[in-house]
């Protein structure tokens, strides 16, 4: 099996009811797996609502998945923050799709984080039967320690292939709601520090998801997730959670060792956690990995990196990572909307600002006709454009239908009770292409509807696939003279980019 194949039966087997996720790679072809291993799966048009029910279903007593790429665990933090303190009750994990190297994202992100953040823990799996595993312990400890937990995969990690066992979570948990409502704020937090985190540094002391082969010598290696795959070394200790760490298992292998590499994807979080363990106890050893120069500081590692490690001459950080875009990008259908931004591109006078979207759209700004400026994040363009009016130009904002329903709604009904001017481009090709999604996006057939609600002064549409350069300049200079929210909804049929 896949990682994802095994991952999805275990959690078939394991009674979750629920799946809730947004598109974004690696967790696209993860939901996929899901539901066609016959769980029930539901695309969420965001991932703070994601969230949210999947809260829901572990309260009401049934097990749940929340599934988010790294840059998706941004929006799902606002409620997971408060789970931690608030509590839940049956079997919760939270999967975080990590891209390292940044090969489908907007930024390399390192989800485990949020561990840190919310004090919650995470599990770092790193082939099929350890997901398996993971997945299981993960379920038992949420529901013993009334906690949702996060689990971080990669692509390196679910895309894998190998054996993989059958594993049964024994244990049931119940949402106790005297345990928020009998405490106010800081009480909760006192309540998981002081009664829960002990018995989560028990867990994590005694599990056996930590991996631990010792074979003499001076030199080990610690690793964590998809990554571990690529150490053959003979002291190696792979980690079955980045946060908390098992101290003492960590202080008993390091004894006898003077230099250990630390190989994690992407930030030194296990490298610094381990460093402050070696200066309290006093240990004699030397922790190298990103923050040393021995591994590269971002990106995704490679079999080099790892087999050079502890003979490179360090000369401050090492940037020595793979740059070049991910061919794939030139396969999505992501385009079909060229003939739009070469007529904005024409009318618009000299430097006018135009505020990109997350998505497909952003990479109209590095593929000609070139127009966008800014693109911040999924659904942010809407936003960005008002802002952009405080120079006294009219703002314009491109977006796709997927962003808008994320999150362009709130910011378009924020523009219209502010009285900005703007001129909203929505780009309608009905998919969330940049994934590209296997499942239905709810609400792409309703944004019309939508952009009425919040009460815009005009809604014009056009078909980039039929409507003639001409006309599509005539239509945008049109809607540019005017005052006021005017919405110009693009249809056009998608296809790779410059095909």
């Amino acid at each position: 099996m896949t990682g994802e194949q095994a991952l999805a039966k275990t959690l078939k087997d394991n009674g979750v009811v629920l799946a809730a996720g947004v598109y974004g790679d690696p967790c696209t072809s993860l939901l996929k797996a899901f539901s066609e291993a016959g769980l029930n799966v539901e695309i969420t048009v965001e991932e703070k609502t994601a969230m949210a029910q999947t809260l829901g279903v572990s309260v009401a007593g049934k097990r749940s998945v929340a599934a988010f790429k790294q840059v998706g665990m941004n929006v799902a933090s606002d409620p997971l923050v408060n789970a931690a303190i608030h509590s839940s009750g049956a079997g919760l994990l939270v999967i975080m799709g990590d891209d390292p190297g940044a090969g489908k994202s907007t930024t390399e992100q390192d989800s485990r984080w949020y561990a840190k953040l919310t004090e919650l823990p995470v599990l770092t799996p790193h082939n099929a039967d350890h997901l398996s595993k993971s997945a299981v312990e993960g379920l038992e400890l949420s529901e013993k320690l009334g906690v949702p937990v996060l689990l971080q995969i990669t692509a390196r990690l679910t895309k894998a292939e190998d054996e993989a066992g059958t594993y049964t979570a024994n244990s049931e948990g119940a949402f106790d709601r005297n345990r928020p409502w009998g405490r106010f704020m800081l009480d909760r937090h006192k309540f998981l520090l002081q009664e829960t985190y002990p018995m989560l540094l028990e867990q994590v002391e005694n599990s056996e998801l930590n991996i631990i082969q010792k074979s003499g010598g001076e030199d080990g290696f610690i690793s964590c997730g998809g990554v571990s795959q690529l150490i053959q070394a003979g002291n190696h200790f792979t980690l079955g959670y980045a946060s908390p760490l098992p101290e003492k298992k960590l202080i008993k292998f390091l004894s006898g060792l003077k230099r250990v590499v630390v190989v994690e994807e992407v930030a030194p979080i296990v490298e610094e956690a381990l460093g402050s363990i070696v200066a309290t106890h006093g240990l004699d050893v030397k922790v190298l990995g990103r923050l040393t120069g021995h591994l590269p500081r971002m990106g995704h590692l490679e079999q080099r990196h790892i087999d050079s490690a502890l003979t490179l001459e360090i000369d401050g950080w090492n940037f020595d990572v793979m740059q070049e875009p991910n061919p794939e990008i030139m396969t999505l259908p992501c385009g079909g909307f060229e003939p739009l931004y070469q007529a904005l591109k024409n009318v618009l006078p000299e430097n006018h600002l135009v505020a990109g979207d997350v998505g497909c759209s952003v990479l109209q700004g590095y593929f000609p006709p070139q127009v966008i400026d800014t693109a911040y994040a999924l659904g942010n363009s809407i936003a960005t454009a008002s802002g952009m009016t405080s120079s006294g130009q009219k703002g314009i904002a491109i977006i796709g239908d997927t962003g808008f329903l994320h999150s362009g709604i709130t910011s378009l009904l924020n523009s219209v009770e502010h009285k900005h001017s703007l001129l909203v481009i929505i780009l309608a090709n009905e998919i969330p292409g940049m994934t590209p999604g296997h499942l239905g996006i709810p609400g792409l057939r309703r944004i019309e509807a939508l952009c009425n609600a919040c009460g815009v002064n005009s809604i014009t549409h056009c078909n980039v696939d039929s409507d003639s350069n001409e006309d599509l300049e005539i239509l945008l200079k049109n809607q540019l003279d005017q005052d006021g929210i005017q919405v110009v909804i693009a249809k056009g049929t998608p296809k790779p980019l410059g095909g």
